[in-house]
């Protein structure tokens, strides 16, 4: 087996674990598990299985651009879970969990920047069947009150933009992992992330627990089920954990194969357990959703394969 496939299939792994994230979203809202509290579980369960790996004598050591990078990351997530939860009262979880995972056109973008990895034609039209993808999904979260009340072009507008604002926040850490496996130590010929796999990814999940549980505990929104919130922390963040490291996997190789499977097939899992475990109807808003984000998926990497 090469090691391009190789890497498409550790990304596709990846893909299936960090799409039991989004499940656990839906799930939630029953018990009033708010996103926040499963990125905080996610946070504390990350931190406490890299501590075991994390080599506390160096971890002062790193460089700091990487704290730096932790803390947007926070900030970043913070502002993804907190839309997150009001896009999920507007409508399903598809057009929410699509729009959050079209990272790959961002960390292709940011490759071809910093690392002048080279952006063809069939990526700029990856990164415009993304653009569709949204404007689709920003459809859907009006479609259920369409019965009731005539959605206006100002609530698919602000419905668009949150779901653009969901987008970015959750691309810093994958932009990240992107820049840290790429980027070689000085003097060494290893990256950081190929080098520092557990210190930095301990520093991250340390990160997120604080940044998002603090803004948790201030919105006080208690879980009406602790024994819920538990096993729905405990499924997410094992699904990112295992999402991580397998990115983390095959993070050197070009973004456009890698991140591009990577989102692809959280995309489609999430979509799919929409449909099988939450009655979620595949409308027309639903298919141009998915459709154009599967499109971005192929126009990113057709020139691969030709």
């Amino acid at each position: 087996m090469s090691s391009t496939i190789m890497a498409a299939v550790l990304a596709a792994l990846s893909g299936l674990s960090l799409a039991l994230i989004g499940v656990t979203f839906r799930w939630g809202q029953s018990k009033n598990v708010v996103p926040l509290h499963i990125s905080t579980a996610i946070g504390v369960m990350g931190a406490l299985f890299f501590a075991f790996k994390a080599d506390f004598s160096t971890i002062g050591q790193l460089p700091a651009f990487i704290y730096i990078i932790a803390v947007a990351n926070g900030i970043g997530q913070i502002v993804t879970m907190v839309l997150t939860k009001v896009s999920l009262r507007k409508g399903p979880l598809s057009p929410v969990w699509c729009a959050m995972n079209l990272t790959f056109l961002l960390v292709t973008v940011y490759s071809a920047i910093v690392f002048s990895e080279s952006i063809s034609v069939m990526q700029y039209l990856a990164l415009a069947a993304g653009i569709i993808s949204v404007i689709f999904a920003s459809s859907i979260g009006v479609e259920k009150t369409q019965d009731q009340v005539k959605s206006s072009l100002k609530n698919k507008l602000i419905y668009g933009i949150m779901l653009i604002f969901i987008l970015l926040g959750n691309a810093i850490i994958f932009v990240a992992i992107k820049d840290l496996g790429t980027r070689m130590i000085p003097g060494q010929n290893t990256t950081y992330l190929g080098s520092q796999t557990a210190n930095i990814y301990f520093i991250f999940y340390v990160v997120l627990a604080i940044s998002n549980g603090s803004v948790a505990a201030f919105q006080k929104t208690k879980p009406t089920s602790i024994k819920y919130l538990l096993g729905l922390g405990f499924l997410a963040g094992a699904g990112s954990i295992g999402g991580m490291l397998l990115l983390s996997l095959c993070a050197q190789f070009p973004a456009a194969i890698v991140f591009t499977v990577n989102g692809a097939v959280i995309i489609l899992g999430g979509a799919f357990a929409s449909v099988i475990f939450f009655g979620e109807k595949m409308t027309r808003g639903w298919y141009g959703t998915i459709g154009f984000g599967i499109l971005a998926v192929i126009f990113a990497n057709l020139d691969k394969f030709i």
